[in-house]
């Protein structure tokens, strides 16, 4: 059981920008795989692993398989036994539940998860120095593959607090057709997952014609029983919507964390995409005046980091750890 191809796209697109954390989004809440409950609750999905017969499985052994390849690989390339595991996580998803979930998986392959970090924990980290001593208010915005996630720290003598953390926010593109269509047709489409993946494949053929310079571009739907449906969408409009989305993100972060804009004391910048002029544009109409930590390229950042972290973990523990970096990718979760 693979990924879904990527659709590629030459550099950081603006037209694209949340492609793949659409993506993502599709894979937690639209499962591709038929499914079947037992008789002790449980769902169970039909899955082909490896070159074996298509059979039920849990998410459990689903994932305990995805743990057992990934550290079968790391052996055949460090030439040692793992044992120990330092997993990076989003901050975002439900931490408790998706560290147990983790640990039991870990735990069916025959390792111990150690310690976990999140993913904003470890930007706003590797800055430390950089700031004055004392109390710290952090948006670590990071932006670049599956990931969109806008987090809002505070920095004290005990270390680094998450306030609030916003992400799975999906593609606003296929967000807004989705709504469009469920206006339209009075239909509840979000459990047709079939459906939702035709949404979002002509989703990314627009995009694609818009990134190789076509001045509009049509989105057409198609599906049984439903009249054929259109809409032709232009670069502005699409790059405005994808800003948008940016904004929208950002002020649903600082509100939960009931945290004033002008209370942050710096912006932190981890991920490819954070460093397209457009997005850093967004981020300066919020925080004119605080500085901007990107003196790390973002899109090493978080790796950087994690590696001091494992170093600091093996040093403490005496022993040595190996690094898991989990997505909450619903079954593709490892």
């Amino acid at each position: 059981m693979e990924r879904p191809a990527q659709i590629p796209c030459p550099g950081a697109c603006i037209f694209h920008l949340h492609s793949e954390a659409g993506e993502a989004w599709l894979l937690r809440h639209a499962c591709p795989f038929p499914q079947s409950v037992g008789p002790d609750g449980i769902s169970y999905f039909l899955v082909t692993i490896g070159n074996n017969e298509p059979r039920f499985l849990s998410a459990h052994e689903i994932h305990t398989y995805y743990f057992q390849r990934n550290i079968a690989s790391f052996e055949r390339r460090y030439g040692r036994r793992v044992q120990n595991v330092v997993a990076n996580i989003p901050a975002s998803i439900n931490p408790r539940q998706y560290q147990s979930e983790l640990s039991a998986a870990a735990a069916a392959a025959g390792v111990h998860i150690v310690h976990f970090i999140e993913r904003s924990v470890l930007a706003a980290s590797y800055y430390e120095s950089f700031s004055p001593r004392g109390r710290r208010t952090v948006l670590v915005f990071e932006l670049g593959g599956q990931i969109l996630e806008i987090s809002l720290l505070t920095d004290q003598y005990r270390g680094l607090n998450i306030k609030a953390a916003v992400s799975d926010l999906g593609c606003p593109l296929f967000n807004h057709i989705v709504s469009v269509l469920t206006s339209s047709f009075g239909n509840d489409f979000t459990c047709d997952a079939d459906f939702l993946r035709h949404i979002r494949t002509e989703c990314e053929r627009a995009k694609d014609a818009l990134c190789l310079g076509s001045g509009t571009a049509e989105v057409q739907i198609q599906r049984q029983g439903m009249e054929v449906w259109r809409t032709s969408i232009d670069r502005e409009w699409l790059v405005e919507l994808n800003l948008n989305h940016l904004r929208s993100a950002i002020m649903r972060c600082l509100t939960e964390a009931a945290v004033w804009k002008e209370d942050v004391n710096e912006v932190v910048l981890a991920g490819v995409s954070s460093t397209i002029p457009a997005v850093q544009r967004v981020l300066y109409e919020f925080f004119p005046r605080q500085p901007f930590r990107f003196a790390i390229d973002p899109a090493n950042l978080i790796n950087l980091s994690f590696q001091q972290c494992l170093t600091a973990v093996s040093n403490t523990l005496n022993t040595p750890v190996a690094s898991l970096t989990a997505f909450n990718l619903g079954l593709y979760s490892l």
